[in-house]
């Protein structure tokens, strides 16, 4: 399998762990776009169709025929379980309607693996994998492959600095904040969202002037909290 940085399309933000967006295709001519996901943002669906949309752009060129397109995979890892159904992971699949044992190949593959689901129905080589992407532990020969091509990466992407931009960054976040409204009140999960934008945003290199200010731009803090909560992730980092 090659895999590509995807520095025209997306820039890649490659987090401490076995954590990384990778793009790569296999022999056979599969192109695969791999995401992590921490937060559930439900809009995990919408972010599958726009990656869909820019694997497109290479699966069929300029006078090839529409049988040639080639099969396209987003494969979205997520600490949380979207469905919430304990399954290791759903497949979405596109079906003709009132008809759902028809199904519709248009060459798109969307997987979302559930790294909270129950292993221990899984066959052997997903339970390796899941306790691989949970705690980055290596169990068998399958991980430890793994765990060698997730280096790789890494390294490559550091060399190539191939990091998602401040800008990306910032307007992703700041349309998550806006979504979920500029209350006083800070909930559990909104202090969760505040240390992981702090921890994104340091891996792009942001000194803690920026930091503060992207916080209080987009997270309705004063000063004096927003330094607080800074000081206080990196206290933790």
């Amino acid at each position: 399998m090659t895999v590509k940085r995807e520095a025209d399309e997306k820039k890649n933000a490659v987090y401490h762990g076995p954590r990384f967006d990778v793009y790569a295709e296999d022999e056979h001519g599969t192109i695969y776009d791999l995401e992590m996901q921490n937060q559930n943002h439900h809009d995990i669906e919408k972010r599958m169709a726009i990656y869909q949309g820019k694997l497109e752009n290479q699966a069929l060129y300029a006078g090839q025929s529409f049988s040639e397109r080639r099969q396209t995979v987003v494969l979205f890892l997520c600490d949380h379980d979207v469905y919430n159904l304990n399954r290791a992971y759903y497949k979405l699949i596109p079906q003709l309607e009132d008809y759902p044992e028809i199904l519709i190949d248009n060459g798109e593959t969307n997987v979302i693996v559930n790294l909270k689901g129950d292993a221990n129905k899984q066959a052997a080589l997903n339970q390796e994998m899941l306790t691989y992407f949970n705690n980055g532990t290596v169990t068998g020969k399958f991980s430890a492959a793994l765990d060698q091509a997730v280096r790789e990466v890494k390294n490559d992407a550091k060399k190539g600095e191939n990091y998602m931009t401040i800008e990306e960054y910032a307007a992703r976040q700041s349309a998550y904040a806006r979504k979920e409204g500029r209350e006083e009140g800070r909930t559990e999960e909104r202090a969760e969202k505040e240390v992981q934008t702090i921890k994104g945003l340091v891996t792009l290199n942001l000194d803690k002037d920026q930091i503060v200010k992207f916080l209080i731009d987009n997270f309705n803090l004063d000063k004096q909290e927003a330094l607080a909560t800074y000081e206080r992730v990196m206290a933790t980092a």
